[in-house]
């Protein structure tokens, strides 16, 4: 283990494990070769948009091919500070305007040169019908307002308002190639889309290829053919790592890290920039709620219900995961030790859930993404614990995208149901002020989207988005942080390390908020 981690849980025999699955990893993964140059990873999915980024954000699903495939103009550091990338300095020269000065010389895999003229019409996609439609869309369309060519490798960027950490906001869009997209449109990029990163990436439906991109300046290893794999299983995942059928398992869970611990692969874990938790609808189609999750007493009691040091104890060994106190977490921008969140108080709890008046509970639906091993043995425990103070709770498994998915409802703000898988997701900031820009306030997507709006908050919220002096910033975070905790938009659950696997031919794994560094990567 890279750090050290010794599991000690009993587990079924490895022979067991193998007998099960050698014959089905043969049907799932028949094409996959073995040469020597060629690097095999797994995924839980692939993004809803293959390959056409403006239908997310640079994380989970998206960034694990995104990643070999495109570049931003900033880029995060493991410390959350935020480093030149596409843009090789930026400056702050009026309140609402960011100069960025572009890398010389880069070019796109087809051959176009990379200017500004062509982060101009990246960002200017979200202006239109399409492009606004879809998440980058909804998100940047907050922070950016225009972008003005000053010459081939200079851009202004205009901001809605003040914003003291647009470099860090501008990590996540991709830069496109201007022509390529001109002719092949959103739907062509979903198979075939042209960046400048250090591979090529052409997507099926269940697996995508990436070869070196000749025009690259970040230049690839030894790496000649990256092939992805869509493996929803856990199980699956596993084994094809221990068969040698696959390299890397980007996905991985405690008990999952011992059988692949001891059958020689290594496993690579650290503290992740997302959270575990379960979000709370208190608003629905830009409207309050009038059931019981309008009630901040019924959000609280829910918070109470849920045993987080017994999940942790139990799905993580008691050293993979940690209590989530607050929106933000060690290692973010904002973070505040002094607040201690939630304890274990089933009787509070149940005090609450009367005095709001449903002193017999509520029917409470929760629909997450279950595919991955973590998460949902984390919302099958928290649904048991809230079942244990009289409510009647459900989980219903979903997929991301499609009709009826995750994603739809997130953008349209219009859930059935009233909870849903996720916590707070950072890793494109690392900065709590993310909190309330994209998840719990009125700002979500553009305002059109919110699940929970505190209308009381937002001066607050406005204060603190504009504020350029960093303590006093670091500071309205804070204190924004420990109001979020009190008004409960969602059920904190846990802090976790993200963790992963790869075989020993493989070698300079890393990855830093889930983006993998592929041109560092070897095999032999």
């Amino acid at each position: 283990f890279l750090r050290g981690e010794v599991f000690m849980k009993p587990h079924f025999s490895m022979k067991i494990i193998c007998g099960l699955f050698a014959l089905i990893l043969t049907s799932i993964l028949p094409a996959i070769s073995f040469a020597q140059d060629e690097l095999r990873v797994a995924v839980r999915m692939f993004a809803s948009g293959k390959g056409n980024t403006y239908t997310g954000c640079m994380c989970t699903p998206g960034v694990y091919t995104w990643s070999a495939q495109f570049e931003t103009l900033t880029k995060l550091k493991a410390d959350g500070s935020v480093a030149p990338f596409l843009a090789e300095r930026w400056e702050n020269i009026e309140p609402t305007k960011w100069r960025f000065y572009l890398k010389k010389g880069v070019k796109f895999s087809n051959g176009e040169p990379l200017t500004a003229q062509a982060v101009k019409s990246t960002f200017d996609f979200w202006k239109t019908e399409q492009g606004g439609n879809w998440a980058q869309g909804k998100t940047m369309k907050g922070f950016v307002k225009d972008s003005q060519v000053v010459d081939d490798y200079t851009i202004d960027i205009i901001t809605t308002k003040p914003n003291p950490i647009l470099p860090k906001n501008i990590k996540d869009p991709s830069i496109l190639a201007p022509k390529a997209f001109a002719d092949i449109g959103a739907e062509g990029f979903t198979k075939t889309p042209i960046g400048s990163g250090p591979y090529v990436v052409t997507f099926a439906e269940e697996t995508a290829t990436g070869v070196p991109n000749p025009n690259a300046w970040n230049k690839a290893g030894n790496i000649k053919k990256i092939i992805w794999t869509a493996l929803p299983e856990a199980t699956a995942r596993t084994q094809a790592l221990i068969s040698g059928q696959i390299d890397v398992n980007t996905a991985i869970s405690p008990d999952e890290a011992l059988k692949l611990d001891q059958a020689g692969m290594k496993v690579y874990a650290k503290p992740s920039t997302r959270t575990m938790g379960i979000t709370l609808v208190s608003t629905r189609n830009l409207k309050p709620v009038d059931g019981p999750i309008g009630d901040v007493r019924v959000r609280q009691a829910l918070n109470y219900a849920v045993n987080r040091d017994a999940i942790v104890d139990a799905l993580f060994y008691g050293k993979y995961a940690k209590p989530s106190t607050q929106p933000a977490f060690p290692g973010i921008n904002g973070y505040d030790p002094s607040i201690k969140g939630y304890n274990y108080d089933p009787e509070k709890a149940k005090k609450l859930l009367a005095e709001a008046g449903y002193p017999n509970g509520f029917d409470f639906e929760v629909r997450a993404i279950v595919n991955d091993e973590n998460f949902k043995n984390f919302y099958e425990a928290v649904i048991a614990d809230i079942k244990a103070i009289g409510i009647n709770a459900t989980l219903i498994g979903q997929n991301f995208g499609g009709t009826g998915g995750w994603l739809e409802h997130w953008l349209k703000g219009d859930w059935p149901y009233q909870g849903f898988g996720i916590g707070f997701d950072l890793t494109a900031t690392m900065d709590a002020g993310r909190v309330w820009n994209v998840f719990a306030s009125c700002l979500k997507s553009g305002g059109k989207a919110p699940y929970f709006c505190d209308k009381e908050m937002m001066p607050r919220i406005e204060a603190m988005n504009g504020e350029f002096d960093p303590v006093k910033r670091r500071k309205m975070l804070q204190d924004l942080g420990r109001e979020t905790v009190e008004k409960a938009p969602i059920i904190f659950g846990i802090e976790f390390d993200e963790m992963m696997a790869y075989g020993p031919n493989v070698k300079n794994f890393s990855h830093i908020g889930l983006w993998i560094p592929y041109e560092q990567l070897w095999v032999n």
